[in-house]
């Protein structure tokens, strides 16, 4: 168990177990910060010393400044800094340290580890703070860039297992996020755009087109590609034919859609069927995996919406035994649980789409047109042997 918590991602803080803010003077606040950016790395006594006070033989207030650190962790044990001859480091026993936990994640080649690290980078590290001291300053700056770099890579990764997953809103998410982040990037504007108009949002598609052709000429002196302008080009004939505005939120399918919902809570359950409904479409409601599966066996659904934890049968486990019995009915599952790990486990099970509760009717509608449009158009492909 961790009792020590330090965020160097977006803004700073260092927590206790029960979530108390250590009080702390500007010493050991760049104390915490020297030894939270050397974590895993080695630091010294005398390099915090030249960092810190600008004097490798001021190893005396580098002392000083553990034990002042020591008494406002007064429910901490001693060991939380551990002090060797020249050697000082946080115990990783005790402290977590959630720029060291993101580059552990980014590290890792799977869609959950990087699911995981995308979640942990709440910002640049330590944005836009100073210490004062020359050398910590430049060691804050050195890992603000190499943090950083490490985030463009790992929300373009996910990008794209989005964007091959057809998880239109979590990738348009993703992509603003990674343009927030790096907004040169055309190829990724030019990603949003292209998102944004699957979804049958040309005028959002427009307003990026807009602020990438500014961003480029202000900030960089040059035009949009021409790939950029032919994709303009595209979203103007759209916008030509955008449907009514209320003509999103309904069936878009030439036909009956029958969709089963498996949601064990009365309350979302009967919110979201009533959406469903309002929209042109047909539901089957189960409140457990167990009578979901028997509703499959009866009929034919053209999509599942399906909550993480149900009783006797999860939504995982539903759509695994679907998966093995050959069934290619998309699923997007619903879930109130916090974390990374779930979603990124139905996105590597072939899931359409991902939604966390509460469940907001401007928020579901689109998702399930978008699935639906995707599962017509894919079926249409077959048929004609592309």
């Amino acid at each position: 168990m961790h009792l020590l918590s330090i965020h160097l991602l977006g803004s700073f803080s260092a927590t206790d177990h029960l979530g108390n803010a250590l009080s702390i003077g500007k010493r050991v606040h760049s104390l915490i910060i020297y030894l939270a950016l050397r974590a895993g790395k080695g630091g010294s006594v005398s390099e915090a010393a030249s960092m810190i006070f600008g004097d490798p033989n001021a190893t005396s207030l580098v002392a000083e400044s553990v034990a002042h650190l020591r008494v406002a962790a007064r429910y901490l044990p001693n060991e939380i800094v551990i002090v060797q001859n020249d050697a000082i480091s946080f115990n990783p026993a005790v402290v977590a340290i959630d720029a060291r936990e993101f580059e552990a994640c980014a590290g890792t080649l799977s869609i959950n580890g990087v699911r995981e690290a995308a979640e942990i980078y709440a910002g640049n590290l330590l944005d836009g703070y100073s210490s004062g001291s020359a050398g910590l300053d430049d060691l804050i700056i050195e890992s603000r860039l190499h943090h950083w770099q490490l985030a463009v890579g790992v929300l373009g990764r996910l990008l794209a297992v989005q964007i091959q997953a057809g998880w239109w809103e979590s990738a348009v998410d993703t992509a603003s996020r990674l343009l927030a982040l790096d907004p040169s990037q055309e190829v990724v504007h030019r990603t949003l755009m292209r998102l944004q108009l699957e979804q049958g949002r040309a005028d959002s598609s427009l307003r990026r087109y807009q602020e990438c052709s500014d961003i480029l000429r202000r900030d960089f002196g040059r035009a949009p590609s021409a790939e950029t302008e032919r994709l303009h080009d595209e979203i103007l004939r759209a916008l030509n034919h955008a449907p009514a505005p209320r003509e999103l939120f309904r069936n878009p399918i030439d036909g009956p859609v029958l969709i089963l919902l498996v949601e064990d809570d009365m309350v979302t359950s009967a919110l979201v069927e009533g959406y469903l409904t309002e929209a042109g479409y047909g539901v089957v409601a189960a409140a457990d995996g167990a009578d979901a599966l028997i509703e499959i066996g009866r009929r034919r659904f053209d999509l599942l919406i399906l909550d993480i934890n149900l009783p006797t049968l999860s939504g995982l486990r539903l759509f695994e035994i679907m998966i093995r019995k050959g069934f290619e009915t998309p699923a997007m599952f619903i879930t109130g649980s916090a974390g990374a790990e779930t979603e990124a486990r139905s996105l590597e099970m072939g899931a359409a789409d991902f939604l966390r509760k509460p469940i907001r009717k401007e928020a579901l509608l689109p998702r399930i047109r978008a699935i639906l449009k995707r599962t017509k158009h894919d079926a249409s492909r077959q048929a004609n042997g592309v």
